[in-house]
């Protein structure tokens, strides 16, 4: 399933997204990933969830951040759920890279039964030309 978080700025998205990332912790059946722009939030994971922050990399574009995140998948077989937080930090507020990039996910989502739940940063109103499930701060 591929969730979306939606909210102006400070609206409470990372919030939602570490709480949703800890309360999941506990009733996974496999490995759950946090993927941010940062390491800010370090602490507030619980410490059996991966955070991984993308800054880290060489991401130049949407082809690069889908490698990546297919690298992430490829090298654990026994995720079961990933969270991307900022996501327009990646896409530079780039709404159709940002949907292209969620029918990918979606993709992923049926290959490999992987779960995606996102942090973008946009009007609560926004629908995107995707299937997606609508989570409220």
């Amino acid at each position: 399933m591929v969730q979306v978080i939606t909210g102006e700025k400070g609206a409470g998205k990372t919030k939602k997204l570490i709480s949703l990332a800890n309360e999941m912790v506990s009733n996974s059946k496999g490995h759950i990933v946090y993927i941010s722009n940062n390491s800010e939030h370090m602490f507030d994971l619980n410490s059996h969830i991966r955070l991984v922050d993308s800054s880290q990399f060489p991401i130049s574009s949407i082809d690069s951040f889908i490698g990546f995140v297919f690298g992430i998948i490829s090298e654990d077989y026994d995720i079961d759920t990933i969270f991307i937080d900022n996501v327009n930090n990646i896409f530079k507020d780039n709404f159709e890279q940002i949907e292209h990039f969620i029918k990918t996910l979606k993709f992923a989502e049926e290959k490999y039964g992987i779960n995606f739940i996102l942090g973008i940063r946009a009007p609560k109103d926004k629908e995107f030309n995707v299937e997606v499930e609508y989570l409220a701060v």
